[in-house]
């Protein structure tokens, strides 16, 4: 008999993504619990609920921020992931991204950027300052912080380590990326960081990728959402969902998918 799956909830046969608000947060956030609908169908709501479990701990992390500031003082992190687990949901983030971007016709004129390939070997090596590791990856650990995934500071020994790990992370994708771009869509991991990254939870099953998409826009179209349907691929300064960038030949251009 299959366990119990983790946030997911059937109320009235309907499944719904579930997460407890905690209790110096439900003043702020005004609730016991956040839900997300995910319908009827229970492959679908599996398909559909780590997105879910992912914004709804997004409002806990806005609520977290906004307790931060009216109680200033260092908390800890809410969702805490190891740096090897932040890795390795870094690496298959962006390989799902470069799956996304392969389906528009825009990512024949896309690039690897050699210059940050370079950035990526030293940061790997550590041979990076605190200010040039910032530079490289901070913006993904401040994502992972707001997730409430991290309460690493920056310049300390554990801030560091993450820093590599996230270095490990796009290097691994960018290898895979151009394994892809040869016809080789079979490749992994071979850093030790990666390889021997422990799940935070039981491993998500492998869906397909143009499915999920559909089934994302037909679940935010019925629930008021995106009523023109899936929103138009485009170009700008970096991507919000997978964090790829992949150089234009213009330069300052980046790859952006929806």
């Amino acid at each position: 008999m299959a366990g119990k799956v983790r946030h997911l909830v059937n109320r009235s046969g309907r499944y719904h993504a579930r997460i407890v608000v905690p209790k110096d947060l439900r003043a702020i956030v005004g609730k016991t619990e956040l839900r997300q609908p995910l319908g009827p169908d229970y492959r679908q709501a599996l398909r559909l609920l780590p997105g879910a479990v992912a914004q709804l701990q997004h409002e806990i992390a806005l609520a977290e921020q906004k307790l931060a500031a009216e109680r200033p003082g260092a908390r800890p992190a809410r969702y805490p992931m190891a740096p090897d687990q932040i890795a390795w949901a870094e690496y298959n983030r962006r390989l799902t991204g470069d799956d996304l971007a392969r389906s528009h016709p825009a990512y024949a004129r896309i690039g690897i950027d050699d210059a940050l390939v370079g950035a990526l070997r030293r940061g790997i090596a550590g041979s990076l300052t605190d200010d040039e590791l910032h530079d490289l990856v901070g913006d993904r650990i401040d994502r992972y912080r707001r997730l409430g995934n991290t309460d690493a500071e920056r310049g300390t020994a554990d801030w560091r380590t993450l820093a590599r790990g996230l270095c490990i992370a796009e290097y691994e994708a960018l290898s895979r990326t151009v394994e892809r771009d040869e016809g080789d869509f079979a490749g992994g991991p071979s850093h030790p960081v990666l390889v021997n990254a422990k799940p935070d939870d039981e491993p998500e099953k492998r869906v397909s990728l143009t499915n999920l998409w559909d089934d994302y826009v037909k679940n935010r179209t019925q629930a008021g959402f995106m009523r023109g349907g899936s929103p138009p691929w485009r170009a700008g300064s970096g991507c919000w969902q997978c964090g790829i960038v992949r150089a234009w030949p213009e330069p300052g251009r980046a790859f952006v998918h929806p």
